[in-house]
């Protein structure tokens, strides 16, 4: 009988590693993959700041069917089980999933990857909300949100606030149809990581664009009032400010999808712990990946060194060998699109030049290799 290889999670991390298990190990090692998502789809949610915008793309640039994407493989060899873990016991070796249609089903596993990732809050759907359903009807939410809206104010200064307020900008802000204020808690864009000169640049894209950004400032409560909202405004001297808008779109509350796993193996920050080999402390069949391991930032580029690094060591490991040891990224990697036609980025001390933003990313947001990597066929930087 084929041994249980449970991958729980299908996002970008998640699935690709499935797809990587079935084509070089299932076979060899005698495997049966099982992976587990809420989702029946997968979701390219690296386009949604310009999915959330009215007329950009459709659903179909965005979202893949994984049954479909799975359908290649045999069924002695694969398993896609659509719930949600609710439960994991890595000494007895299973989990609790809730399945879609209310029943609760127990997995025993010989080997398991947790790839389940990260929501925001207010079910924003700058990632997965929930099921396929609920993440359609968040993003539709948002874009009748965006249609009706006359003001708009994004908070967030990161990555994702940028590419939102730029998109925004692109398409509003630069004619005047509407009005985009971008509220951040720093002087400026992005991350103190990030060099000055890329962010300044992040700065002078989202100006040209007729972006307001407001500095050293976090909204702290949002009211509904006669159609809109009452932002409170704290700056960093104490200060207050009111603002109002038709529309508040928050960009920042990531939280861990890990409450199924046991208090011993999750980090303070609820992000689960790993040693040196990205397994769970105590547990070598357990390995760990993605947002939910406390490996790296959770920032899109280090997913693919993670992948291509547990593509191996799983080999090793299957094989009875030495897995070797994860080196983390050191070095800041950043490739934010400000709207479909400019970008900043960096790669370690490199300002990287708008030009070359806009070719890898703004002009696409990877929607290109989207249906590949859905297939399993490539990663955003090439093949595993």
């Amino acid at each position: 009988m084929p041994k249980s290889f449970l991958i729980l999670g299908a996002g970008l991390t998640g699935l690709p590693l499935a797809h990587y298990v079935l084509k070089h190990y299932a076979e060899k090692h005698d495997l049966k993959v099982i992976l587990v998502s809420r989702s029946d789809e997968f979701y390219w949610n690296i386009g949604t700041p310009r999915a959330a915008v009215p007329g950009q793309f459709t659903d179909g640039q965005i979202f893949f069917s994984i049954p479909k994407a799975f359908a290649k493989y045999r069924d002695k060899r694969f398993e896609f089980v659509l719930g949600t873990v609710e439960s994991w016991d890595p000494m007895e070796t299973f989990v609790a999933v809730t399945l879609s249609d209310g029943q609760t089903r127990t997995l025993n596993y010989h080997t398991i990857i947790v790839a389940t990732g990260s929501d925001y809050a207010n079910s924003m759907p700058w990632k997965l909300v929930g099921t396929s359903q609920q993440t359609h009807d968040s993003l539709i939410k948002l874009r009748n949100q965006v249609e009706k809206a006359k003001s708009i104010v994004v908070a967030g200064g990161g990555p994702t606030g940028v590419e939102f307020a730029g998109e925004l900008g692109h398409e509003y802000g630069k004619t005047g149809k509407k009005t985009i204020t971008l509220v951040i808690t720093e002087p400026m864009p992005l991350e103190s990581k990030n060099l000055e000169a890329t962010r300044q640049a992040a700065k002078r894209e989202l100006e040209k664009l007729n972006v307001k950004i407001i500095g050293n400032a976090k909204v702290t409560d949002s009211t509904d009032n006669a159609g809109g909202q009452v932002l409170t405004l704290v700056k960093a001297d104490g200060s207050q400010e009111i603002l109002e808008a038709d529309l508040f779109v928050p960009t920042w509350g990531v939280t861990y999808n890990t409450s199924f796993a046991p208090a011993s193996l999750r980090e303070p920050n609820g992000r689960l712990k790993v040693t040196d080999s990205l397994r769970a402390p105590g547990y070598d069949n357990v390995f760990l990946a993605g947002d939910a391991a406390n490996a790296d930032c959770y920032a899109a580029t280090i997913r693919e060194p993670q992948i291509r690094y547990l593509a191996t060591a799983i080999g090793h490991y299957l094989a009875g060998n030495r897995v070797p040891i994860y080196s983390p990224e050191t070095k800041v990697g950043l490739a934010a699109s400000v709207g479909p036609s400019r970008g900043v980025g960096q790669m370690g001390n490199f300002n990287m030049w708008s030009f070359l933003v806009w070719y890898y990313k703004a002009r696409h947001m990877c929607t290109n290799v989207a249906p590949e990597y859905a297939a399993g066929n490539r990663l955003i930087l090439g093949s595993i």
